[in-house]
């Protein structure tokens, strides 16, 4: 497959001219004309291209990648070693940022509706893919510590969960939102949802959590961005009959805690 075939797929499957996006989304490092065997990953960290090199990718995918709008960096330090990393190999790197998160098929979010076993499924803003966050129900509501152990499991990382609750308070409506989503419930003084899932979060939200009654679940902002790209890399590998080497690294696991 051509990488400028693959490029201009993923840009219309993702819908990326729809979005306002800090990421530069595309085609960021240019390598190989032709793509075979691809690697996805959720950061283009140095290990994980090294990673994709080790498994013969010709092109590595990623969430975050390494250009941002408006961005102007000297390349030293690390990050001159990300780019010789991949000019040496001449591997290609793409990343897509808020369109993957967004996505109704493979995106972050609906990755962590599905996990969750959420029904009703639709953008916090019904209808706006362009809110990027989702919602949704339980058939059968759970407990918050069902909840936590089924996002912990999956996950495979540590959750915190946020909000002065009894752990068998059962919940049924859902917001969603991987990476950075404490904006729902920070800029929200009376929720309409149940709970929260999300990556991260600011300091004010664990007092909103509490003072509202709306337990947030914080799992890591790198484990909540492993579902989408890992599901992209698996559509391309199905449409277009390519290798897919899905690399995984449990960055929320591997901290070491103190105190």
């Amino acid at each position: 497959m051509l990488l400028k075939t693959l490029k201009s797929y993923l840009d219309d499957y993702l819908e990326v001219s729809k979005f306002k996006d800090p990421s530069l989304n595309g085609l960021q490092v240019e390598g190989f004309a032709e793509c075979n065997c691809i690697a996805t990953a959720c950061t283009a960290s140095l290990e994980a291209i090294d990673a994709a090199i080790e498994e013969g990718a010709d092109t590595l995918i990623v969430h975050h990648g390494l250009i941002w709008r408006g961005q102007s960096v000297p390349i030293v330090g690390a990050y001159r070693d990300r780019i010789n990393a991949l000019l040496e190999s001449n591997i290609n790197l793409l990343a897509y940022h808020l369109p993957l998160d967004a996505h109704k098929d493979v995106g972050n979010n609906r990755y962590l509706c599905d996990l969750l076993g959420l029904t009703e499924i639709d953008y916090i803003e019904k209808g706006v893919p362009q809110s990027i966050a989702m919602q949704g129900i339980l058939q059968e509501p759970l407990t918050i510590k069902d909840v936590a152990q089924n996002l912990s499991d999956n996950l495979h990382t540590n959750v915190q969960v946020l909000g002065d609750c009894d752990e068998n308070i059962l919940l049924s409506t859902f917001a969603v939102c991987s990476g950075s989503g404490s904006f729902l419930v920070d800029e929200n003084m009376a929720p309409s949802f149940h709970a929260l899932v999300t990556g991260d979060v600011n300091e004010q939200t664990y007092h909103l959590a509490k003072e509202s009654g709306t337990p947030v679940f914080v799992v890591g902002h790198h484990a909540s961005e492993q579902g989408g790209i890992k599901r992209l890399g698996d559509h391309l590998a199905r449409a277009f009959d390519l290798e897919h080497h899905h690399l995984h690294f449990n960055v929320e696991k591997d901290l070491k805690i103190y105190g």
